[in-house]
């Protein structure tokens, strides 16, 4: 496996000549993105030049045909890494919501958490006694991992750090009623903050109110905006252009599986240089 690779400062994700075909039908043509840590950026196009698919590589939940994409030094694009332990750290939120219907509300939020901690744990645990067993017969020193939070206290710190969300959008009521009953906005804020619990460095919204009545898009894009202020980073697809205008720090416009113009919101809304993004935007606004 190639060194670690060193990060520009201030770049928490970085895609490289990214590309993706679906058999003879090449999506994405040779993408290039740095995405700086705290920054919001929207991503806007046509449909079908390949904004979900794009982001759907970001974490590789779509193998990328060629290319790279470096996530805390590490290229994930390539076969050898771990990819989900670095997914633990790149929260996603789908059109349609994914959450899991056989389960209660808070279990939804609290499974990621629990499934992680509780492997991290016996994953320690298993070391510690592979070196204690090791320890008696080569008499080694080496200090023993300090093992993490008990099964039991990992499921009741997801608990209350569960509560803790559910109370920040105003539903800690449902945490016990199943996603069927929720409206669409209360199941979206409720995917938001499931991803939200694994505390993740990035966010990830493939079009995150397009399945939404337009009286339910507000209360959806009002956290969104929240977690803009608190400085979260974000990559977000949306067809939504005032919300693009009102919180993104960059807007990149995408035709054709290419970055066809990207710019401030400003620049980007009152100057467009592209003959295709004014073609657009005359549409949209």
């Amino acid at each position: 496996m190639n060194a670690p690779y060193k990060m520009p400062e201030g770049i928490i994700l970085s895609a490289q000549n990214l590309k993706k075909s679906f058999g003879d039908n090449e999506v994405l043509r040779g993408l290039n993105l740095d995405i700086r840590n705290g920054e919001v950026i929207a991503i806007i196009g046509p449909s079908g030049c390949g904004k979900s698919t794009f982001l759907r590589c970001l974490n590789c939940m779509e193998d990328p045909t060629s290319g790279s994409i470096f996530f805390d030094g590490d290229d994930i694009a390539d076969v050898r890494i771990n990819i989900n332990t670095h997914r633990e750290n790149i929260g996603m939120v789908f059109q349609q919501f994914n959450l899991f219907n056989n389960k209660t509300v808070i279990e939804n939020i609290m499974l990621a958490p629990v499934y992680v901690g509780v492997r991290n744990y016996r994953q320690a645990k298993r070391k510690n006694g592979w070196i204690k067993f090791g320890n008696l017969f080569r008499k080694n020193k080496k200090d023993l991992l300090p093992l993490p939070t008990t099964p039991a206290q990992v499921k009741k710190q997801a608990h209350e750090r569960a509560m803790q969300l559910l109370r920040r959008i105003g539903l800690e009521e449902k945490a016990t009623v199943y996603p069927s009953t929720l409206s669409g906005g209360q199941k979206q804020r409720i995917a938001i903050v499931r991803a939200l619990a694994m505390n993740p460095k990035v966010m990830l919204f493939d079009e995150p109110t397009s399945a939404l009545d337009p009286e339910m898009v507000g209360e959806v894009l009002d956290l969104i905006k929240e977690l803009a202020n608190e400085g979260m980073t974000m990559v977000i697809v949306t067809h939504e252009m005032g919300f693009a205008r009102e919180t993104a720090d960059r807007i990149l416009f995408m035709d054709g599986g290419v970055i066809a113009e990207e710019a401030p919101p400003q620049e980007f809304f009152s100057n467009p240089k592209n003959e295709r993004t004014k073609e657009f935007l005359s549409k949209v606004l």
